[in-house]
């Protein structure tokens, strides 16, 4: 019986959380109500209290199920290093951005966490969590941009740390106007069509 009791109490945790995501989505996170989301679920307002104590420990909940682009934007250029960096980051950056667009979930997510939130004192944590992964992903591609440059690959007009903050602005850009709804355009096609256009950019020439 307790066991049953744990499945049931996970079950509901599950589809608050789910509920949660679709009223925030539709009525953002400022203009969303526990009644609601609690209605959404088929639950009671009592059993959001139980699971999340008040919105923002749901909101904080629903925002750890969410994987950044920034995080797997890094897991990607950290692995098969041994390849030339441009060439890498290309791979790892396209890679990451066709698999969130073949993802409704972290679509709708983002657009929630990015779109639909006003990011208020006590929201701290969820914002402090994207400026380290930013802060994170920009250091990773500094170091790709590094080797790129050991190597004599990288143009000398582009340094680094300014390649890195152009790219990790392109790439950001792209997805804030996409995640808007009405772009016409795709991340796995122009999208990753202008992150490799900018690669090729910052290559040094061959000699003639």
């Amino acid at each position: 019986m307790a066991r049953r009791t744990k499945q049931e109490a996970d079950e509901t945790r599950e589809a608050l959380l789910d509920a949660a995501e679709h009223v925030f989505l539709e009525r953002g996170v400022a203009r969303a109500s526990l009644d609601e989301i609690a209605r959404f679920a088929g639950c009671t307002r009592g059993a959001v209290h139980w699971h999340f104590g008040d919105k923002l420990g749901l909101f904080l909940a629903l925002d750890e199920r969410l994987i950044l682009l920034q995080d797997e934007m890094k897991r990607r250029l950290c692995s098969g290093e041994e390849k030339p960096p441009l060439e890498h980051m290309a791979h790892a950056i396209t890679t990451a951005l066709a698999e969130l667009e073949h993802d409704p979930r972290r679509r709708r997510l983002l657009t929630i966490m990015l779109q639909r939130c006003e990011y208020v004192a006590e929201m701290t944590p969820a914002l402090q969590r994207r400026r380290e992964a930013d802060a994170a992903v920009r250091a990773t591609l500094r170091d790709s941009f590094k080797r790129a440059e050991e190597r004599g690959e990288l143009a000398p007009e582009w340094p680094p740390e300014r390649a890195a903050l152009f790219l990790h602005a392109l790439v950001g850009g792209f997805l804030n106007e996409w995640l808007r709804g009405d772009a016409d355009f795709t991340l796995s096609g122009e999208v990753c069509n202008a992150v490799r256009g900018f690669l090729r950019c910052t290559a040094a020439q061959a000699a003639p």
